[in-house]
Protein backbone atom coordinates (compact mmCIF):
# COMPACT_ATOMS: atom_id res chain seq x y z
CA UNK A 1 0.00 0.00 0.00
CA UNK A 2 1.06 3.12 -1.23
CA UNK A 3 2.16 5.75 2.23
CA UNK A 4 1.16 8.84 0.31
CA UNK A 5 -1.80 11.22 1.19
CA UNK A 6 -4.83 10.78 -1.18
CA UNK A 7 -7.46 13.66 -1.48
CA UNK A 8 -10.10 10.73 -2.07
CA UNK A 9 -13.21 12.70 -2.28
CA UNK A 10 -12.18 15.02 -4.95
CA UNK A 11 -10.99 12.03 -6.85
CA UNK A 12 -13.48 10.65 -6.79
CA UNK A 13 -15.32 13.28 -8.12
CA UNK A 14 -13.73 14.04 -11.28
CA UNK A 15 -13.34 11.94 -14.09
CA UNK A 16 -10.46 11.89 -16.24
CA UNK A 17 -11.40 13.19 -19.33
CA UNK A 18 -9.06 12.44 -22.39
CA UNK A 19 -9.34 14.59 -25.82
CA UNK A 20 -8.15 13.54 -28.82
CA UNK A 21 -8.76 17.20 -30.96
CA UNK A 22 -5.43 17.69 -31.32
CA UNK A 23 -4.17 15.84 -34.84
CA UNK A 24 -0.80 15.34 -36.57
CA UNK A 25 -1.34 17.50 -39.12
CA UNK A 26 1.70 19.69 -37.15
CA UNK A 27 3.92 16.71 -36.28
CA UNK A 28 7.07 17.22 -37.66
CA UNK A 29 10.11 14.76 -38.19
CA UNK A 30 12.95 16.59 -37.89
CA UNK A 31 15.46 14.20 -37.95
CA UNK A 32 15.51 10.33 -38.81
CA UNK A 33 18.05 7.00 -38.88
CA UNK A 34 17.86 3.38 -39.44
CA UNK A 35 21.06 3.34 -37.27
CA UNK A 36 22.42 6.28 -35.33
CA UNK A 37 25.94 7.87 -37.08
CA UNK A 38 28.46 10.21 -35.78
CA UNK A 39 30.09 13.42 -37.24
CA UNK A 40 33.97 11.74 -37.13
CA UNK A 41 36.74 14.13 -36.76
CA UNK A 42 38.34 11.67 -39.68
CA UNK A 43 38.05 8.34 -41.22
CA UNK A 44 41.20 7.03 -39.09
CA UNK A 45 40.05 7.92 -36.07
CA UNK A 46 36.43 5.96 -36.84
CA UNK A 47 38.58 3.00 -38.00
CA UNK A 48 41.00 3.42 -34.72
CA UNK A 49 37.75 3.17 -32.60
CA UNK A 50 35.98 0.51 -34.59
CA UNK A 51 39.09 -1.68 -34.39
CA UNK A 52 39.03 -1.33 -30.54
CA UNK A 53 35.60 -2.22 -29.89
CA UNK A 54 34.91 1.38 -28.92
CA UNK A 55 32.57 1.39 -32.27
CA UNK A 56 29.31 -0.84 -33.23
CA UNK A 57 26.44 1.42 -34.89
CA UNK A 58 23.82 -1.12 -33.53
CA UNK A 59 25.05 -0.11 -30.16
CA UNK A 60 24.01 3.33 -30.03
CA UNK A 61 20.73 4.02 -28.76
CA UNK A 62 19.14 7.43 -28.79
CA UNK A 63 17.63 8.23 -25.44
CA UNK A 64 17.40 11.93 -24.19
CA UNK A 65 16.99 15.21 -26.16
CA UNK A 66 17.56 18.89 -25.16
CA UNK A 67 17.12 22.28 -27.17
CA UNK A 68 18.92 25.51 -27.16
CA UNK A 69 18.58 28.14 -29.80
CA UNK A 70 18.89 27.07 -32.85
CA UNK A 71 20.89 23.62 -31.63
CA UNK A 72 19.73 20.26 -30.67
CA UNK A 73 21.45 17.86 -28.50
CA UNK A 74 20.78 14.16 -27.80
CA UNK A 75 21.58 11.38 -25.26
CA UNK A 76 23.01 8.26 -26.48
CA UNK A 77 22.70 5.26 -24.18
CA UNK A 78 25.84 3.63 -23.33
CA UNK A 79 25.25 0.20 -22.38
CA UNK A 80 28.67 -1.25 -23.62
CA UNK A 81 32.13 0.66 -24.71
CA UNK A 82 30.84 0.41 -28.21
CA UNK A 83 29.44 3.86 -27.82
CA UNK A 84 31.81 6.66 -28.71
CA UNK A 85 29.89 9.79 -27.19
CA UNK A 86 26.83 9.87 -25.36
CA UNK A 87 26.35 13.01 -25.61
CA UNK A 88 26.19 15.26 -28.75
CA UNK A 89 24.76 17.88 -30.94
CA UNK A 90 23.00 17.16 -34.49
CA UNK A 91 24.69 18.56 -37.20
CA UNK A 92 23.81 18.35 -40.84
CA UNK A 93 26.60 17.12 -43.54
CA UNK A 94 25.84 16.65 -47.13
CA UNK A 95 22.03 16.48 -46.61
CA UNK A 96 22.75 13.70 -43.86
CA UNK A 97 21.87 14.20 -40.15
CA UNK A 98 24.78 13.18 -37.66
CA UNK A 99 25.65 13.39 -34.43
CA UNK A 100 28.60 15.01 -33.44
CA UNK A 101 30.30 14.15 -30.43
CA UNK A 102 29.91 17.60 -27.69
CA UNK A 103 31.76 19.14 -26.79
CA UNK A 104 34.24 16.66 -28.16
CA UNK A 105 35.05 13.26 -28.91
CA UNK A 106 37.91 13.39 -26.16
CA UNK A 107 35.42 14.78 -23.31
CA UNK A 108 33.35 11.63 -23.93
CA UNK A 109 36.27 9.53 -23.13
CA UNK A 110 35.18 6.18 -21.48
CA UNK A 111 37.26 5.12 -18.61
CA UNK A 112 38.02 9.21 -17.72
CA UNK A 113 35.96 9.94 -15.20
CA UNK A 114 36.92 13.82 -14.90
CA UNK A 115 34.90 13.02 -18.44
CA UNK A 116 31.54 12.21 -19.41
CA UNK A 117 30.82 8.29 -19.00
CA UNK A 118 27.02 7.79 -19.46
CA UNK A 119 24.55 10.93 -19.44
CA UNK A 120 20.75 10.22 -19.85
CA UNK A 121 19.38 13.78 -19.61
CA UNK A 122 20.24 17.09 -20.09
CA UNK A 123 18.44 19.82 -19.03
CA UNK A 124 19.79 23.41 -21.07
CA UNK A 125 18.40 26.65 -19.12
CA UNK A 126 17.01 28.89 -21.32
CA UNK A 127 17.86 32.16 -19.08
CA UNK A 128 21.71 31.28 -19.06
CA UNK A 129 22.71 29.04 -21.80
CA UNK A 130 23.65 26.71 -18.73
CA UNK A 131 23.91 22.97 -19.84
CA UNK A 132 22.99 20.86 -16.77
CA UNK A 133 23.78 16.79 -17.63
CA UNK A 134 23.22 14.08 -15.39
CA UNK A 135 26.09 11.05 -16.24
CA UNK A 136 25.51 7.33 -14.60
CA UNK A 137 29.38 7.41 -14.67
CA UNK A 138 29.47 3.99 -15.85
CA UNK A 139 28.10 1.45 -18.80
CA UNK A 140 25.97 -1.03 -18.04
CA UNK A 141 27.09 -4.22 -19.82
CA UNK A 142 30.49 -4.96 -21.55
CA UNK A 143 33.69 -7.20 -20.53
CA UNK A 144 33.70 -7.64 -17.11
CA UNK A 145 36.25 -4.89 -15.37
CA UNK A 146 36.44 -3.38 -19.28
CA UNK A 147 36.50 0.28 -17.64
CA UNK A 148 36.03 0.84 -14.02
CA UNK A 149 32.44 2.81 -12.77
CA UNK A 150 33.19 5.79 -11.62
CA UNK A 151 31.12 7.99 -9.01
CA UNK A 152 27.95 9.36 -10.89
CA UNK A 153 27.99 13.18 -10.99
CA UNK A 154 26.66 16.51 -12.44
CA UNK A 155 28.24 18.40 -14.52
CA UNK A 156 27.26 22.21 -16.05
CA UNK A 157 28.82 23.28 -19.43
CA UNK A 158 28.16 27.22 -20.00
CA UNK A 159 26.62 27.21 -24.16
CA UNK A 160 27.37 30.98 -24.29
CA UNK A 161 30.85 30.48 -23.50
CA UNK A 162 32.34 27.56 -26.00
CA UNK A 163 30.73 24.81 -23.84
CA UNK A 164 33.49 25.72 -21.45
CA UNK A 165 32.93 23.12 -17.98
CA UNK A 166 32.10 25.26 -14.91
CA UNK A 167 31.58 23.19 -12.35
CA UNK A 168 31.34 19.27 -12.11
CA UNK A 169 30.42 17.66 -8.80
CA UNK A 170 30.45 13.84 -8.03
CA UNK A 171 27.90 12.57 -5.71
CA UNK A 172 28.84 10.50 -2.35
CA UNK A 173 29.01 6.50 -2.72
CA UNK A 174 26.76 6.77 0.68
CA UNK A 175 24.09 8.30 -1.59
CA UNK A 176 24.42 7.06 -5.11
CA UNK A 177 26.40 3.93 -5.50
CA UNK A 178 28.43 3.97 -8.64
CA UNK A 179 27.70 0.69 -8.98
CA UNK A 180 24.01 0.97 -8.79
CA UNK A 181 22.65 4.14 -9.13
CA UNK A 182 20.89 5.45 -12.63
CA UNK A 183 20.97 9.31 -12.93
CA UNK A 184 18.35 9.28 -15.43
CA UNK A 185 16.35 12.58 -15.43
CA UNK A 186 16.05 15.92 -13.55
CA UNK A 187 14.19 19.32 -13.37
CA UNK A 188 15.54 23.04 -12.05
CA UNK A 189 14.45 25.02 -9.40
CA UNK A 190 14.92 28.78 -9.00
CA UNK A 191 13.15 29.28 -6.06
CA UNK A 192 11.08 31.83 -6.99
CA UNK A 193 10.28 33.16 -10.54
CA UNK A 194 12.89 36.28 -10.03
CA UNK A 195 15.53 34.28 -9.41
CA UNK A 196 18.95 34.86 -10.79
CA UNK A 197 20.08 30.92 -11.14
CA UNK A 198 18.81 27.93 -10.11
CA UNK A 199 19.49 26.46 -6.84
CA UNK A 200 18.54 23.31 -6.61
CA UNK A 201 18.41 20.03 -9.03
CA UNK A 202 16.00 16.92 -8.62
CA UNK A 203 17.07 14.15 -10.03
CA UNK A 204 15.24 10.74 -10.38
CA UNK A 205 17.70 7.65 -10.36
CA UNK A 206 15.89 4.47 -11.19
CA UNK A 207 19.07 2.42 -9.87
CA UNK A 208 18.67 3.39 -6.69
CA UNK A 209 14.76 4.04 -6.35
CA UNK A 210 15.16 7.48 -5.07
CA UNK A 211 15.05 11.55 -6.15
CA UNK A 212 18.33 13.04 -5.47
CA UNK A 213 18.41 16.78 -4.64
CA UNK A 214 21.32 18.49 -5.47
CA UNK A 215 22.29 22.30 -4.06
CA UNK A 216 24.38 24.46 -5.98
CA UNK A 217 25.23 26.68 -3.58
CA UNK A 218 26.25 24.35 -1.16
CA UNK A 219 27.14 21.44 -3.36
CA UNK A 220 25.16 19.23 -0.36
CA UNK A 221 22.67 16.36 -1.41
CA UNK A 222 20.26 13.88 -0.60
CA UNK A 223 17.92 11.92 -1.77
CA UNK A 224 14.24 10.35 -0.57
CA UNK A 225 12.61 7.32 -1.07
CA UNK A 226 9.18 6.14 -1.09
CA UNK A 227 7.10 3.80 -2.19
CA UNK A 228 5.26 5.53 -4.57
CA UNK A 229 8.52 5.73 -6.90
CA UNK A 230 7.98 1.76 -7.54
CA UNK A 231 6.07 0.27 -9.93
CA UNK A 232 2.35 -1.45 -9.82
CA UNK A 233 0.13 -3.53 -11.05
CA UNK A 234 0.22 -1.12 -14.30
CA UNK A 235 3.97 -2.62 -15.24
CA UNK A 236 2.20 -5.15 -17.06
CA UNK A 237 0.98 -3.89 -20.15
CA UNK A 238 -0.01 -4.59 -23.91
CA UNK A 239 2.63 -2.76 -26.08
CA UNK A 240 2.45 -1.89 -29.81
CA UNK A 241 0.24 -4.87 -30.36
CA UNK A 242 2.25 -7.26 -27.79
CA UNK A 243 0.43 -8.44 -25.11
CA UNK A 244 1.64 -9.06 -21.10
CA UNK A 245 4.92 -6.80 -21.96
CA UNK A 246 6.65 -5.77 -18.62
CA UNK A 247 7.90 -2.31 -18.00
CA UNK A 248 8.87 -3.46 -14.20
CA UNK A 249 10.87 0.00 -14.08
CA UNK A 250 10.65 2.77 -11.30
CA UNK A 251 10.68 5.98 -11.02
CA UNK A 252 11.69 8.09 -14.19
CA UNK A 253 9.93 11.05 -16.07
CA UNK A 254 9.73 14.01 -13.34
CA UNK A 255 8.35 17.82 -14.19
CA UNK A 256 8.37 21.34 -12.30
CA UNK A 257 5.41 23.66 -11.91
CA UNK A 258 6.33 27.00 -13.53
CA UNK A 259 5.81 28.76 -9.91
CA UNK A 260 8.98 26.43 -8.10
CA UNK A 261 6.35 24.68 -5.60
CA UNK A 262 5.46 21.29 -6.89
CA UNK A 263 7.59 18.83 -8.45
CA UNK A 264 5.73 15.53 -10.66
CA UNK A 265 6.90 12.26 -11.42
CA UNK A 266 5.99 8.97 -12.30
CA UNK A 267 7.66 5.31 -12.62
CA UNK A 268 7.23 3.61 -15.96
CA UNK A 269 5.92 0.21 -14.15
CA UNK A 270 3.01 2.82 -13.06
CA UNK A 271 0.52 5.06 -14.49
CA UNK A 272 0.21 6.83 -11.01
CA UNK A 273 1.13 10.92 -11.49
CA UNK A 274 2.31 11.90 -7.49
CA UNK A 275 3.04 15.35 -6.94
CA UNK A 276 5.72 16.32 -3.88
CA UNK A 277 5.79 20.17 -2.53
CA UNK A 278 9.39 21.92 -3.64
CA UNK A 279 9.32 22.98 0.31
CA UNK A 280 9.86 19.08 1.00
CA UNK A 281 12.55 18.82 -1.19
CA UNK A 282 14.20 21.25 0.04
CA UNK A 283 14.69 20.29 3.57
CA UNK A 284 17.02 17.28 4.02
CA UNK A 285 15.08 16.79 6.83
CA UNK A 286 11.43 17.07 4.82
CA UNK A 287 8.81 14.42 5.32
CA UNK A 288 7.75 13.37 2.49
CA UNK A 289 5.70 10.81 3.19
CA UNK A 290 3.61 13.17 4.70
CA UNK A 291 2.99 15.20 1.99
CA UNK A 292 3.06 13.34 -1.25
CA UNK A 293 -0.22 13.68 -3.08
CA UNK A 294 -1.32 10.45 -5.76
CA UNK A 295 -2.93 13.15 -8.64
CA UNK A 296 -4.75 10.14 -10.52
CA UNK A 297 -3.82 7.58 -13.54
CA UNK A 298 -2.42 9.01 -17.00
CA UNK A 299 -3.62 7.35 -20.22
CA UNK A 300 -0.63 5.24 -20.18
CA UNK A 301 2.62 4.65 -18.59
CA UNK A 302 4.93 6.91 -19.41
CA UNK A 303 9.25 7.19 -19.75
CA UNK A 304 10.06 10.93 -19.91
CA UNK A 305 8.16 14.01 -18.94
CA UNK A 306 8.55 18.02 -19.98
CA UNK A 307 6.75 20.94 -18.08
CA UNK A 308 5.86 24.09 -19.86
CA UNK A 309 4.08 27.42 -18.47
CA UNK A 310 0.38 25.65 -18.79
CA UNK A 311 0.42 21.62 -19.59
CA UNK A 312 2.75 18.60 -18.38
CA UNK A 313 3.77 16.61 -22.01
CA UNK A 314 4.23 13.11 -21.75
CA UNK A 315 4.98 10.13 -23.60
CA UNK A 316 1.78 7.38 -23.91
CA UNK A 317 3.89 4.22 -24.38
CA UNK A 318 0.96 1.98 -24.67
CA UNK A 319 -0.59 4.16 -27.54
CA UNK A 320 1.98 5.69 -29.77
CA UNK A 321 1.51 8.88 -28.41
CA UNK A 322 2.53 12.27 -26.93
CA UNK A 323 0.12 13.80 -24.86
CA UNK A 324 -0.37 16.50 -22.10
CA UNK A 325 -2.13 17.33 -19.39
CA UNK A 326 -3.81 20.49 -19.12
CA UNK A 327 -3.10 21.45 -15.51
CA UNK A 328 -3.52 24.91 -15.50
CA UNK A 329 -6.89 24.36 -17.04
CA UNK A 330 -7.71 22.04 -14.26
CA UNK A 331 -6.60 24.24 -11.95
CA UNK A 332 -9.14 26.84 -12.52
CA UNK A 333 -11.88 24.65 -13.79
CA UNK A 334 -11.47 22.61 -10.50
CA UNK A 335 -11.69 25.81 -8.74
CA UNK A 336 -8.65 24.91 -6.06
CA UNK A 337 -4.92 25.26 -5.70
CA UNK A 338 -2.29 23.91 -7.42
CA UNK A 339 -1.64 21.69 -4.41
CA UNK A 340 -5.03 20.05 -4.58
CA UNK A 341 -5.61 19.68 -8.62
CA UNK A 342 -6.44 16.22 -9.72
CA UNK A 343 -4.94 14.46 -13.17
CA UNK A 344 -8.58 15.36 -15.34
CA UNK A 345 -7.98 16.73 -18.77
CA UNK A 346 -5.79 14.48 -20.86
CA UNK A 347 -5.01 15.54 -24.24
CA UNK A 348 -3.14 13.86 -27.25
CA UNK A 349 -0.64 15.90 -29.10
CA UNK A 350 -0.05 13.46 -32.07
CA UNK A 351 -0.22 10.12 -32.52
CA UNK A 352 1.50 7.79 -35.08
CA UNK A 353 1.80 3.94 -35.23
CA UNK A 354 4.69 3.95 -36.83
CA UNK A 355 6.74 7.09 -35.45
CA UNK A 356 5.77 7.45 -32.39
CA UNK A 357 6.68 4.09 -31.04
CA UNK A 358 8.36 4.36 -27.76
CA UNK A 359 8.22 8.35 -27.08
CA UNK A 360 11.04 8.72 -24.41
CA UNK A 361 12.35 12.39 -24.07
CA UNK A 362 10.57 15.43 -24.33
CA UNK A 363 11.60 19.33 -23.94
CA UNK A 364 9.49 22.28 -24.00
CA UNK A 365 11.58 24.96 -26.07
CA UNK A 366 10.56 28.91 -25.77
CA UNK A 367 8.92 29.53 -29.18
CA UNK A 368 5.80 27.12 -28.45
CA UNK A 369 7.01 23.88 -29.73
CA UNK A 370 7.42 20.38 -27.62
CA UNK A 371 10.36 18.07 -29.19
CA UNK A 372 11.06 14.73 -28.16
CA UNK A 373 12.67 11.44 -29.71
CA UNK A 374 10.90 8.21 -30.56
CA UNK A 375 12.99 5.28 -30.45
CA UNK A 376 11.68 1.82 -30.67
CA UNK A 377 13.09 0.88 -27.31
CA UNK A 378 11.48 -2.44 -27.01
CA UNK A 379 12.90 -3.82 -30.00
CA UNK A 380 16.22 -2.37 -28.84
CA UNK A 381 16.69 -3.64 -25.41
CA UNK A 382 14.79 -7.15 -26.85
CA UNK A 383 17.81 -7.84 -29.61
CA UNK A 384 14.94 -7.61 -32.39
CA UNK A 385 15.56 -3.87 -33.66
CA UNK A 386 15.48 -4.10 -38.00
CA UNK A 387 18.55 -2.63 -38.88
CA UNK A 388 18.17 -3.34 -42.87
CA UNK A 389 15.98 -0.25 -43.09
CA UNK A 390 12.90 -2.67 -44.24
CA UNK A 391 10.60 -1.48 -41.60
CA UNK A 392 11.90 1.81 -41.98
CA UNK A 393 13.52 4.69 -39.76
CA UNK A 394 14.22 3.38 -36.10
CA UNK A 395 14.88 7.15 -34.84
CA UNK A 396 13.40 9.81 -34.42
CA UNK A 397 13.55 13.69 -33.73
CA UNK A 398 10.28 15.18 -33.76
CA UNK A 399 8.74 18.56 -32.72
CA UNK A 400 4.83 19.53 -32.61
CA UNK A 401 3.34 23.17 -31.92
CA UNK A 402 1.78 23.14 -28.79
CA UNK A 403 1.77 26.43 -28.16
CA UNK A 404 3.62 26.63 -24.64
CA UNK A 405 7.04 27.44 -23.06
CA UNK A 406 9.56 25.65 -20.63
CA UNK A 407 8.64 26.42 -17.43
CA UNK A 408 12.02 27.96 -16.87
CA UNK A 409 11.30 30.77 -19.08
CA UNK A 410 10.64 34.33 -17.29
CA UNK A 411 8.31 37.01 -17.76
CA UNK A 412 5.03 34.87 -17.86
CA UNK A 413 2.21 35.00 -16.23
CA UNK A 414 0.75 31.88 -14.31
CA UNK A 415 -1.34 30.11 -12.09
CA UNK A 416 0.00 29.25 -8.41
CA UNK A 417 -1.38 28.00 -5.39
Amino acid sequence: MFLCRIDLLVMLSVVSHVSGDATNSSLNVVHEWVQIEYDWPSDQIKDNYTRRGLYSPEKSHLSGIDVYKDDIYVTVLRMTPAVPSGLNKIVVKNGKSLLQPFPSLQDNELGNCASIQSPFSTLTDPNTGLMYVVDVGRTWRGPPNSYAPCPPKIMVYDLNDKAALIRSHELPESLAPKNESILNDLVLDYITRDGQVARYAYITDIGSVQIIVFDFLTNKSWSFRHDSMKPDEDRVINFNGVNNSELGYPVDGIAMDSSFQYVYYCAIGSRRLYQIPTSVLRDPNGDFAGHVRLLGKKVSNTDGMASGQNSIYYGALTLNAAYKWEKNKDVAEQQVPEGRVTLATQTVVAQDEIKLVFVDSLKVDTEGYLWFTSSRAQKFFTDTMDWTGASGSNYRINKVFVGDKSYLVKGTSVVVG
